[in-house]
């Protein structure tokens, strides 16, 4: 099966367009990054990590645009990326599993940037391995995303009116940390104790 430019580049937008709307409920897609042929926006590391040196992603107009059309430009991305997952990042929550998956397809990638040198002189096989790399990426850092807003809509008790409630992915795994520090404090506290039979 042949598929034409024109209609991988259309799949390839769609993709990222559809990932985003489905992670964050907007038509705009901004998560994860974007290592297409096209100017496609996507997330730009917002945290720094205490004294690490600020990895960059151009810009356009105040938005992030990731343009990994050639080797160095890729190289570049992998290296803002693998910085946001040190502890502080965006990305921080990646676990070693994903992270071995994210290195392996950014191994894929940069092999096919190695072999062809930019995507415009990528075959067509080689830029459908690209894209399924970079879905397996971005599906990835868009899970994990510590900035990504997730949103419950509850009744509270004693109310027929139901509230909306926000937090970032950070903010439910800082939550889940500290009540899983408390647990564990609390155990060890009640561990220490004798019971008697009174």
């Amino acid at each position: 099966m042949k598929i034409s430019s024109p209609l991988l580049y259309s799949l390839m937008i769609g993709a990222l367009v559809l990932q985003g709307c489905a992670t964050t409920g907007n038509t705009e897609s901004s998560q994860g990054i974007a290592a297409a042929p096209t100017a496609a926006p996507a997330a730009v590391p917002a945290m720094q990590p205490a004294g690490a040196p600020a990895a960059s992603v151009p810009e356009e107009n105040g938005k992030p645009v990731v343009k990994a059309d050639s080797k160095e430009n890729f190289e570049a991305i992998v290296a803002a990326v693998h910085q946001q997952m040190q502890p502080g990042g965006r990305w921080q929550y990646v676990s070693a599993n994903e992270r071995g998956t994210i290195d392996g397809s950014f191994s894929d990638m940069g092999k096919l940037y190695d072999q062809f040198g930019s995507v415009d002189k990528m075959d067509q096989n080689a830029k459908v391995r690209l894209l399924a790399d970079q879905s397996t990426v971005n599906a990835i850092l868009t899970k994990k995303d510590g900035d990504r807003l997730i949103c419950e809509t509850n009744v509270p008790v004693g109310s027929h009116f139901p509230v909306k409630t926000c937090k970032t992915y950070a903010q439910i795994q800082a939550e889940q940390g500290r009540a899983q520090e408390f647990l564990r404090q609390r155990h060890d506290q009640n561990s220490g104790q004798v019971w008697s039979g009174h």
